[in-house]
């Protein structure tokens, strides 16, 4: 029963958590550290000093002590000590003799520039929690939570916000997709809804030959266009205006498209749409290959799209994860034959379908 306590009164205050990684991200602790030294090798190895002590006079010089974080960030001494004592329990920060570092965790994926850099998502979690509030009214009416209405101009900082978090949620999904997808034998390629390109980038990298397409608002294509110079790929990742769900893409144009987390935004009805239109579009032979989260046959699991499926209700008009077999039957639908699934890890799956 005490067990049972615990894990209740956690799950209550958990977004405790959440808003000390959020602002350890938006003061920028983390790259202030990432001039600190190199991490006690006890840390790097992955286990917690939270209960360990280090003797006096030990003569450690890796890090920064809080008064000098407090004074370089500009926050008070006392309150910015609470705070990373919290990073600490958290183990995203280490801390020895009363001076604070990053931990491997911390320097691979929250500080600005490294390769696997998540602080853009983190920041995109952070300015969806005002929409996580609305969740009982949702829940209550099945409305979206989102204020803006549909003939509003997007606000282009939120704009900038979500294609770079999506950007770092891609650069980490793409290796995994590449090893389950044969794209080599792709030629032409359209990237529907494609956001920051990130994935079409990828997959040309891998397959020189490619061309392709990176299909979306203008809005997102403008972010799109940075992230293709900046890889060195204008020549073979170009980028095309236009509203899938107003108009008819070019027919037979490619021989293979990807619809990557693009489903889950809509209802089946629109979905089936989308996917008849991706057929017109596709070469005899060519694939469609969607890439999304999926949720198991009862609906309840796994963890992150069923939570992910509540996201969908309060941020869109009709949206949801869905299950695997849902999505091939609207392949089915669609047209497509000899369809085929393929997990990428315990949250999403590629679906595949063949137009004959």
């Amino acid at each position: 029963m005490k067990k049972d306590l615990e894990y209740l009164l956690e799950l209550g205050w958990a977004y405790w958590k959440s808003q000390v990684v959020f602002t350890g991200v938006e003061l920028g602790i983390f790259e202030l550290l990432k001039e600190g030294g190199k991490e006690p090798a006890d840390v790097a190895a992955g286990f917690s000093l939270r209960r360990r002590t280090q003797p006096k006079g030990c003569g450690y010089k890796g890090g920064k002590e809080s008064t000098e974080i407090a004074r370089r960030l500009g926050t008070d001494p006392r309150a910015m000590e609470m705070f990373l004592n919290a990073l600490v329990s958290l183990r995203l920060l280490s801390k020895r003799a009363n001076r604070y570092q990053n931990t491997s965790v911390a320097s691979r994926y929250l500080v600005r520039g490294a390769a696997a850099y998540q602080g853009d998502r983190i920041h995109h979690l952070h300015n969806i929690w005002p929409r996580w509030e609305k969740l009982q009214e949702s829940v209550r009416t099945g409305r979206s939570a989102l204020e803006e209405k549909e003939d509003e101009k997007p606000d282009p900082q939120r704009v900038r916000d979500f294609m770079t978090a999506m950007h770092n949620y891609a650069q980490m999904k793409a290796k995994t997709l590449l090893k389950r997808l044969n794209v080599r034998s792709f030629r032409r390629l359209l990237d529907l809804g494609g956001g920051p390109g990130t994935y079409a980038i990828a997959i040309a990298r891998k397959n020189p030959r490619l061309t392709a397409v990176v299909y979306d608002l203008a809005h997102n294509l403008e972010i799109a266009r940075e992230f293709i110079k900046g890889a060195g790929l204008e020549d073979r990742v170009t980028t095309q205006v236009g509203n899938f769900l107003e108009e008819e893409l070019p027919e037979e144009a490619f021989d293979a498209i990807l619809v990557s987390n693009v489903l889950h935004i809509y209802d089946p009805p629109t979905n089936i749409s989308i996917l008849k239109k991706c057929r017109k579009a596709l070469q005899p032979g060519g694939r469609v290959v969607i890439h999304d989260f999926l949720l198991d046959e009862s609906g309840t699991g796994p963890l992150y799209p069923v939570f992910f499926s509540l996201n969908m209700l309060l941020g869109t008009c009709s949206g949801a994860c869905y299950r695997g077999a849902e999505m091939k039957e609207w392949l089915f639908t669609a047209g497509f034959s000899g369809i085929k699934t393929r997990f990428l890890d315990k949250d999403s799956a590629v679906i595949i379908g063949i137009r004959g």
